[in-house]
C-alpha cells in the first residue's frame, strides 16, 4: 500500500518541552529571561490598513507604554488576519505575561479577523523579530501615519524593521508626497525607509499548485502540471527560516516557478523609483532584499480553505481537497494532456512516492532570481524607459536554490 507521501507535510511537530518543577525556585530575573528567549521566534503578520473605520473601540482603544505615550489611532484602523497571533504566555502567569508584554514592546490595537469571525484587542509586536506583511489601502498616507504611530509609540524608537509588501501595496505608495507631509510624520517615515533590516516582496498566487497550461496562462511542457514543491501559505505567523530548502527533487519545479499575473520586476523597479522620488539613503547598509513565493489566500473555495490552515488537521484537508482537484482536472483534460505528449495520471503511484513532500510556508530568493532589471538611468525618465515587462512570467530559478520558511505547526 502506498505511503501517501506527497500527502505528508514536511513541518516538523512542535514537541512541547514538558515540565520543569523547579522553575518557580529559580531567581525571578533568570526566570523573565528564560520567558522571553522563548519569543525569540520570526513571525509573518499580515495586516491590513483602512481609512476612516472608526468605532467606539477604537476612539477609546489605547495602550500605554514605558515613555507614558499613548497609542490611539486616528485616521486608519487596523485589521490583523491569522491565527495563534497572541503569544500563551500572555494566559500562563502574571509574570508571564509581563516578561511577554515587555518582549512584545509595542502594542497595537487591532480588529482581528479570521474565517469570517472577528474580535478588538491589542497584537503586541516586536519590531527585531516581527516581519509586517502590510496591505495598504489605495491612500497610501495612511501608512505614513501607521509608520509614525509605530516609532513614537515604540519605547526604544525603533519603530518598524522588517517590512513585506505585495504589488498593489508598492503601487499605492507612488501617491506619497514628502512635500505633503508634516515634519514629524516625514522625519518617522523616511528614518523607517532609510533603517529597514528586510524588505520582502510578496509572491503570493491565488492559482494553487496545480496549473493549466495555456488555460491559465501558465504555460508548461504538457499543459498540466502540478508544481508539489511550491510552499502553502498558512494562517499562523511563526516560522522557522532554513537557508536551504532540504527537499530533492525540485529541479523541474525551480525551472518554472510561476511568479504572478505581474511582472515582480516591476514592483522591484517601483521600489527603486520610491527611494530615489524620497531620496532615502540607507546610511549603515541596505536592507536584505528577499521576494517570497508561495500559494497564497486569494479568492475561491481552495484559497477559502487555505485561510483556514492554522493546525496539522486543516492542512491535511486542504491537502486532500486539492489531491481530489488534481484527479478531477486530469480526467477532465485528458486528451489535451496526451495530445500534447503526457501521460495519463500525470504521477503513476510509483512517482508519488518520490515527489517532494508538502511544505506549510514559503520560500524566498534573491531578487536576482526573477531575471535582469532596467537599468539606474529608467529611474530618471520614469514615463520613456523601454524596458518590456513579462505578465505571467514563469522564471527558471534553479541557480537560485530556496530558503524555506516553515510554519510552526501544532
Amino acid at each position: 500500500m502506498a505511503s501517501q507521501r506527497h500527502m505528508q507535510i514536511i513541518n516538523p511537530v512542535n514537541k512541547e518541552s514538558g515540565s520543569f518543577t523547579l522553575f518557580s525556585l529559580l531567581p525571578p530575573e533568570l526566570r523573565i529571561e528564560i520567558w522571553q528567549l522563548s519569543l525569540h521566534r520570526s513571525r509573518l503578520i499580515n495586516l491590513e490598513l483602512s481609512p476612516h473605520r472608526r468605532s467606539q473601540y477604537y476612539s477609546s482603544c489605547t495602550t500605554q507604554n514605558e515613555r507614558e505615550k499613548i497609542f490611539s489611532i486616528k485616521n486608519y484602523s487596523i485589521t490583523a488576519n491569522g491565527s495563534q497571533l497572541l503569544s500563551k504566555l500572555l494566559q500562563v502567569s502574571n509574570e508571564a505575561r509581563q516578561a511577554a508584554l515587555q518582549f512584545y514592546r509595542i502594542h497595537l490595537p487591532c480588529r482581528f479577523e479570521l474565517d469570517k469571525k472577528e474580535g478588538f484587542g491589542m497584537l503586541p509586536f516586536n519590531p527585531e523579530y516581527d516581519i509586517l506583511q502590510v496591505k495598504i489601502a489605495a491612500r497610501g498616507y495612511n501608512f505614513v501615519e501607521f509608520l509614525h504611530d509605530l516609532r513614537v509609540h515604540d519605547p526604544q524608537g525603533v519603530g518598524l524593521l522588517n517590512l513585506a509588501l505585495d504589488h498593489d501595496g508598492v503601487s499605492n505608495l507612488m501617491i506619497i508626497k514628502l512635500s505633503n507631509l508634516d515634519p514629524a510624520p516625514r522625519a518617522s517615515f523616511t528614518d523607517t525607509m532609510a533603517n529597514l533590516r528586510e524588505f520582502y516582496f510578496l509572491c503570493l498566487e491565488n492559482a494553487g499548485r496545480i496549473y493549466l497550461g495555456p488555460r491559465g496562462g501558465i504555460h508548461t511542457v504538457t499543459g498540466f502540471e502540478i508544481h508539489r514543491s511550491r510552499p502553502i501559505i498558512s494562517t499562523i505567523p511563526t516560522f522557522d527560516r532554513l537557508k536551504q530548502d532540504p527537499r530533492d527533487d525540485m529541479t523541474r519545479d525551480l525551472s518554472r516557478v510561476f511568479v504572478g499575473t505581474f511582472d515582480p520586476r516591476l514592483m522591484v523597479w517601483h521600489w527603486e523609483y520610491l527611494l530615489k522620488k524620497w531620496q532615502i539613503h540607507h546610511l549603515d547598509r541596505s536592507p536584505e532584499y528577499r521576494f517570497l513565493v508561495a500559494s497564497g489566500w486569494g479568492n475561491g473555495r481552495m484559497a477559502e480553505k487555505m485561510k483556514k490552515i492554522s493546525d496539522r488537521d486543516s492542512a491535511a484537508e486542504w491537502l486532500q481537497d486539492e489531491d481530489q482537484v488534481w484527479g478531477r482536472g486530469q480526467q477532465r483534460h485528458a486528451a489535451g494532456i496526451l495530445r500534447r505528449g503526457g501521460k495519463v495520471p500525470v504521477e503513476s503511484p510509483e512517482e508519488l512516492e518520490h515527489v517532494p513532500r508538502p511544505a506549510i510556508g514559503f520560500w524566498l530568493f534573491p531578487i536576482e532570481a526573477i531575471g535582469p532589471l532596467p537599468g539606474p538611468e529608467s529611474l530618471i525618465d520614469p514615463e520613456h524607459f523601454g524596458f518590456g515587462w513579462e505578465p505571467k512570467r514563469v522564471v527558471d530559478m534553479r541557480e537560485h536554490w530556496p530558503e524555506l520558511c516553515l510554519t510552526s505547526m501544532p
